[in-house]
């Protein structure tokens, strides 16, 4: 495909240069953000099992808590804390004790207790949809354009001649339905992050106490998704046309 100088592509403010012929034209594939529609789903899930009374257990008469909200907290609030430790970000622990404590307070206060489940659910779906949508990548024969428009817009350009390799992951899910992250590797870092350990003893004697800790940390490739071509389709094509201007 090529465009002449100045010509707007599908209507973003991107323009192409002189003779710079536009290769790829792409957006992360529908199910490239499983995880995020998976948490919101389980959460509209909670609710409407609360709409539908099927939370509500008989506790013994020593419990300060009714039994649907005990659910509730055990539900919502434990899966999404090992969420955040697995994604390594605590807003999902927050906004599953944000929402557990607000419907506590609707229940005694004659209000609906499923309706904050419900709509964060629901929002979210549409939200993750619109999130997906807003990414847009970009590679032509010069450069790679990797951008990301959801409230705010995020834009990184990546000339051909900056990018040392190209990897590529794909997915469980992405090896069935053929959709993976490209992430361009740079001599300054792009694309590149660390996976930690950590390990730690310590030995008490009497009052004093004397500790020894150690880490090790492994380059990974790794990057956010305005920043690599994530969850694209077809990645192995993608990743063959980017080599290719490599050595060219």
């Amino acid at each position: 495909m090529f465009k002449s100088a100045g010509w707007e592509i599908r209507g973003l403010e991107m323009k192409l240069a002189r003779g710079e012929e536009l290769l790829i034209d792409a957006r992360p594939h529908p199910l490239a953000f499983v995880g995020l529609y998976l948490i919101y789903g389980y959460v509209l899930v909670i609710g409407l099992l609360l709409w539908s009374k099927a939370l509500d257990i008989q506790l013994p008469g020593f419990f300060p808590i009714q039994g649907e909200l005990l659910m509730l907290w055990l539900l919502l609030v434990v899966p999404l804390v090992v969420a955040s430790i697995v994604k390594i970000s605590w807003r999902w622990a927050l906004a599953s004790i944000l929402l557990a404590a607000i419907s506590t307070y609707m229940y005694y206060n004659g209000y609906p207790p499923w309706v904050p489940e419900v709509a964060f659910g629901l929002m979210g779906i549409l939200s993750v949809d619109f999130y997906r949508r807003g990414h847009r990548y970009y590679v032509t024969s010069r450069r790679i354009v990797m951008e990301k428009r959801f409230l705010s817009v995020r834009k990184r350009e990546l000339p051909i001649n900056k990018i040392n390799d190209v990897v590529v992951e794909i997915p469980l899910l992405g090896r069935i339905f053929n959709f993976g992250t490209v992430i361009p590797l740079t001599a300054s870092g792009l694309g590149v992050g660390e996976d930690l350990a950590l390990a730690g003893t310590s030995v008490k004697v009497n009052r004093f106490e004397v500790g020894v800790a150690g880490g090790r940390g492994v380059n990974v490739p790794r990057a956010r998704t305005f920043l690599a071509l994530y969850g694209i389709p077809d990645p192995d094509k993608v990743s063959s046309v980017i080599s290719s201007l490599i050595v060219s």
